[in-house]
């Protein structure tokens, strides 16, 4: 999770009038009703300069996030208010629903001082009586088929999309430029930055060693790291909680990181710089999505295999999967490059990220296929830990969390996997262990473009039978 996921409530959202013309918060008497409907209309705005108006006016500090939300503001459509409610004074949640896609999101505005001060951007499931009815394999794919033809052609999405049946690929296809111009084309083979969904390889890491008997999910982060600084945190925190984000390891994206992030080159750099932190909640007592955490269990690999983590993962998950194509680095030729912004007002390119234990590498939809074949026929796990890998252990938010996996429904049908997302990058993973269906969405804009496709066609598939 990139620190543009963490601080999405105040990246994606502001508010300006319907005419395009910044409000004056200090003469305008406005209820939170009021602040919900020119947020909306700020957001929905046609006009490429409404939005960035505002912000550059009275929220200075959105100003970087910019060609991200307007990059949003296109793969959504914009939203259509559902419904809204006032919890507290000063506090509104709105229920919201995309324009293009059948995404539901729910918005907690905070009001203070004639401004909004506060907004947090969450998923949300379906309301009461939204259905979408399930197809036949073909009538899925062909409606897939249609929908990417029709996002293509508008110009909001660029990437590449997998559906199959256990071995046997029923989609493949690729759409848009590897870059922010009219450059290479994207092919299935293509090169992707997966953001996130590396965690995933870090999880069946930790799995093996543990299945090997060279690793305890009770063993705490300072009888595995000898040079962990000693506090409270090393030494409740086990092997467990990273797996599962509930040890209060917290993230390391922020004034911090930005400051050093040059001398960042090594696990080791990053522990010496964050690891003497407490706890931010008492360890194991609640969900909190952390990438530090994953660092650790990076950390972890390095120590009991006397491997560096890229040269473990190699070794004994991208190479008995078959995955040649998967790698913590990108690389020269087809490989994808991130982009933001919006393309009716000029997409922007980014450098390409490196790649860490919590995410950043690369791949491509048929080397995540493999992977997908290898954990489905026990190559890299056996049965027993498989089960640790893909079974709901923690609640968080609307979905669970295994040792390493999200394990969420889409339209009744269960599923497990990882998504990615950091600006220009989004990615999606989805195993449908019941129904035999895998879906591998990469994209190089950022959420929810690859995340979209991946709830629509997940949605419409076949259900298990029985």
């Amino acid at each position: 999770m990139s620190r543009r996921e963490l601080v999405a409530a105040s990246l994606l959202l502001a508010c300006a009038p319907r005419s395009g013309h910044p409000v004056r918060p200090a003469a305008w008497e406005a209820t939170p009703g009021d602040w919900l409907e020119q947020w909306l209309a700020a957001f929905n705005d046609e006009r490429a300069s409404a939005y960035p108006d505002f912000v550059k006016a009275y929220i200075p500090a959105l100003i970087p996030y910019l060609d991200d939300d307007l990059g949003l503001r296109e793969a959504t459509g914009g939203f259509t208010l559902l419904r809204h409610e006032q919890a507290a004074p000063g506090q509104l949640t709105a229920w919201l629903r995309d324009r293009n896609w059948e995404r539901f999101s729910k918005a907690v505005l905070s009001i203070g001082d004639g401004r909004i001060d506060d907004l947090s951007f969450l998923g949300a499931p379906p309301p009461g009586g939204f259905a979408i009815q399930r197809l036949s394999e073909h009538g899925a794919v062909t409606q897939l088929h249609q929908k990417l033809e029709e996002e293509v052609a508008a110009s909001r999405f660029s990437g590449a999309v997998l559906v199959a049946k256990e071995e046997t690929v029923l989609f493949r296809a690729a759409y848009g430029s590897q870059g922010a111009g009219e450059g290479l084309a994207v092919t299935p083979a293509t090169r992707f930055c997966i953001g996130s969904m590396g965690k995933m390889f870090t999880a069946v890491a930790i799995l093996q060693l543990v299945q090997d008997g060279r690793l305890r999910l009770t063993g705490t982060v300072a009888s595995l790291l000898p040079a962990y600084p000693d506090t409270a945190l090393a030494r409740q925190v086990t092997v467990q909680h990273l797996l599962t984000h509930t040890g209060g390891t917290g993230d390391f994206f922020g004034a911090v990181y930005d400051a050093h992030a040059a001398e960042l080159q090594t696990l080791a750099g990053f522990i010496r710089l964050f690891g003497a932190r407490e706890a931010a909640f008492s360890p194991g007592s609640r969900w909190g999505y952390s990438n530090f955490g994953f660092i650790l269990l990076g950390a972890i690999i390095e120590q009991v295999s006397g491997l560096s983590w890229e040269a473990y993962l190699e070794r004994h998950v991208f190479r008995p999967a078959g995955m040649p194509a998967t790698s913590p680095a990108a690389s020269a030729g087809n490989t994808a490059s991130p982009c933001t912004g919006a393309a009716r007002t000029g997409l922007r390119p980014l450098p390409f990220y490196a790649g860490l234990p919590a995410g950043g590498g690369y791949s491509t939809i048929d080397d995540l296929h493999r992977f997908g074949m290898a954990l489905r026929e026990t190559r890299l796990l056996d049965a027993r830990h498989l089960g640790l890998l893909t079974a709901a252990s923690v609640q968080a938010g609307n979905s669970q969390w295994s040792l390493g996996l999200r394990v969420s429904v889409r339209n009744g049908e269960a599923y497990y996997g990882h998504g990615g997302s950091a600006p220009g990058v989004n990615a999606d993973f989805a195993i449908y262990p019941h129904a035999g269906y895998t879906v591998i969405v990469l994209a190089n804009r950022g959420h929810p473009h690859a995340a979209n496709v991946a709830d629509f066609v997940g949605a419409r598939l076949p259900r298990a039978k029985g």
